[in-house]
């Protein structure tokens, strides 16, 4: 006779009760030694196995189960229950359809089905089973919740809010369903709707990491670093071995220009996870920013071995070839991240900038739509109706968005709208307004809203990097330049700038102090020596903030005429337009001092990165936007002498010319 495994039986549940999973385990198996056609045993044992995370011992007890109890249900949902743990949806899917076949009232089968559906990525399949589950059960919370996290991927919203809604009333007490609310709202483009549900699961459970995750991520969207900062170190600190969690912490890092942080926060989350793709990624970009072009190229390349369709991972990789000057290799990568994300904002932005670059103007603007869905976008919607193009409203917003050169480039489309018998309110930043009052007398150029009646149904805003969109595809047809002036008064105040025989050029040479953003775009003021050591030549820096101490470190700063401080004090380029009307020439990388020069028409040249921002295109010297600029590109990436010496040599002609026009020899 075989011994009796019933003592043995009763200790490991006890065992597995108490929590000590591992010995219960190993009670189960000396059971099932000694009584292995007992069908408790090899139930009890796959069961604790799945609770102790070890799949695949458990498909192995579950199935010796299912033979020995071929016609019991709950042995074949328990080893579908294993198959799924194991990552085998689509065997476990065959398991779950057994069960119905031979019991299609079991709830629990339905349930299972659907999240082994949902396993791959069958959404819409998933759902229907989840609904069937409630159907038959209405009490299923988990089926209930797991109903509304398949609608969310399948865009669904108003139904999986329905859901998430329902189930906050039937649980108030758990965060959770909070949280995946307002998981959803931020991916709806409500920020501050899923912070409120973040908030609202933390005053259930102040130390609910999840919770603390979202109201990270929520803040960082609407831009308040310190804040998202603030709730992901809380949550680092409560769960310090999620990967995840760090990884975002990283990355609001990475946007407050905190690089050797989040470049530790990414080697510690890759220590505890050294196949964390998500963390080579985010490592890349902070890399990037930092100046390690072959750093970043490394790590997103790492990124993308062990995750091949890891979206964000691709789109990074096109923008760290640019950095390195490998064009060619640009786009064909872009179009693989795009085919591996279809609607993946990051991934249709970067391509619709690619097509602008290349000039395929129709493709690009439709694309250049996905930058409202970027994290962070680039503008936040007005609290009323948008405009389509084709309506006529009561009055129009555009809403200015993006930095001073993106406002100053998109504007001479805004009087295109003037004159079509709705009053035009163009919002920009307040000080762009005293500036963007000059484009046409009919526009309203405003800083906020204050003055305007949302309460009318009839008003309407558009985003005005929509308008190319909307109006003219083609640069070629947008109004030409002149489309900003200078104020006369002002423009007389600044002619004492020039002197006999001088050639007087302004020189900017810092963008956007954000270094992600200005990632080689800005060259040292070092790197115009050759302009300063032109006979006849006069320097005159307009460099603001930013990047103006650099003055007082060059061997020419005798040569360079500094401005006072109170220069453009009351609005953003006021003196700076009336000065350029005395300037022969601006030389400039590629800051906000471009547009501004070229809007006005004045002769510039721009120094260019070797593969530039997307409006300065591809190839060439001129400018589609701006003909009164002349464009010098990098030969190799990071090349700044070879350019300045190209426009050192650009400037002797033109002062050689002046002077051959005026009689004399300045040569």
């Amino acid at each position: 006779m075989s011994a009796d495994p019933r003592p043995v039986l009763a200790e490991a549940a006890a065992l597995l009760r108490a929590g000590q999973v591992d010995p219960a385990i190993e009670g189960f198996r000396r059971a099932a030694a000694l009584a292995p056609q007992v069908p408790d045993v090899h139930r009890m044992l796959a069961m604790a196995l799945l609770q102790a995370g070890r799949a695949k011992e458990a498909v192995q007890s579950a199935r010796a189960l299912a033979q020995l109890t071929p016609s019991d249900p709950h042995a074949i949902l328990l080893l579908g229950a294993g198959l799924l743990a194991a990552g085998q949806g689509d065997k476990a899917l065959t398991q779950f359809d057994k069960v119905i076949q031979r019991a299609p009232g079991f709830a629990e089968a339905q349930f299972q089905a659907g999240n082994a559906l949902s396993s791959l990525g069958r959404f819409k399949e998933a759902a229907a089973r989840y609904t069937r589950a409630l159907e038959l059960d209405p009490r299923a919370i988990e089926a209930l919740a797991n109903r509304a996290v398949a609608l969310s991927h399948l865009k669904l919203h108003a139904e999986a809010m329905a859901d998430f809604d329902r189930l906050i009333a039937l649980q108030p007490w758990m965060p959770l369903h909070l949280v995946n609310k307002g998981g959803l709202l931020l991916e709806a483009g409500d920020a501050a709707g899923a912070a409120a549900a973040a908030e609202q699961a933390l005053a259930i459970a102040p130390g609910q990491v999840d919770a603390q995750a979202l109201l990270g991520q929520a803040r960082l969207v609407t831009l308040d670093y310190d804040g998202a900062r603030a709730a992901l170190e809380q949550a680092v600190e409560t769960a310090p071995v999620r990967v995840d969690l760090r990884v975002l912490l990283a990355q609001v890092l990475r946007r407050q220009e905190r690089l050797e942080e989040a470049i530790a926060q990414c080697d510690a989350a890759l220590t505890l996870d050294p196949r964390r793709a998500t963390a080579l990624f985010e490592r890349a970009e902070a890399r990037r920013a930092a100046g390690d072009a072959k750093g970043a190229f490394a790590d997103v390349d790492a990124a993308l071995a062990i995750a091949p369709r890891l979206v964000e991972a691709g789109v990074a990789r096109g923008y760290i070839l640019g950095d390195l000057g490998r064009i060619g290799e640009i786009r064909p990568t872009l179009d693989k991240a795009l085919r591996n994300g279809p609607d993946h904002p990051d991934a249709l932005f970067h391509v619709a900038m690619d097509d602008l670059a290349l000039g395929r103007w129709a493709k690009g603007w439709t694309g250049y739509e996905a930058r409202a869905r970027i994290v962070p976008p680039t503008y936040r919607p007005l609290p009323f109706a948008r405009w389509d193009g084709t309506q006529t409203p009561s009055a129009l917003v555009v809403l200015g968005e993006q930095g001073f050169g993106d406002a100053i480039q998109f504007a001479r489309l805004v009087p295109r709208l003037a004159g079509r018998g709705f009053p035009v309110h163009f919002q920009v930043s307040a000080p762009l307004v005293p500036l963007l009052r000059s484009l046409h007398p009919d526009i309203n150029v405003v800083p906020d809203l204050s003055g305007i009646d949302q309460t009318d149904p009839g008003l309407r805003w558009v985003p005005l990097g929509s308008l190319p969109l909307l109006l003219e595809a083609d640069p070629a047809l947008w109004p030409g330049a002149p489309y900003l002036a200078a104020e006369p008064e002002r423009a007389n105040q600044w002619r004492h700038v020039r002197e006999a025989d001088e050639f007087i050029i302004g020189i900017t040479w810092q963008g956007s102090t954000r270094r992600d953003l200005d990632v080689g775009r800005s060259a040292p003021l070092a790197a115009f020596a050759p302009l300063a050591a032109i006979e006849g030549v006069k320097l005159v820096a307009i460099q603001r903030n930013a990047g103006a101490e650099q003055v007082d470190g060059v061997p020419f700063r005798s040569r360079v005429l500094r401005l006072d401080e109170d220069f453009d004090a009351d609005g953003a380029f006021l003196d700076t337009a009336a000065l350029l009307q005395h300037l022969d020439l601006v030389v400039t990388t590629d800051t906000s001092m471009a547009h501004l020069t070229g809007a006005l028409a004045r002769p510039g040249i721009v120094a260019l990165r070797a593969v530039p921002d997307w409006r300065w295109g591809r190839a060439g010297t001129d400018s589609i936007f701006y003909p009164s600029l002349s464009l010098v590109r990098q030969a190799l990436p990071g090349d700044w002498d070879g350019v300045f010496a190209t426009i050192a040599e650009m400037v002797r002609h033109r002062v050689a010319a002046r002077a051959h026009a005026a009689g004399g020899d300045l040569s």
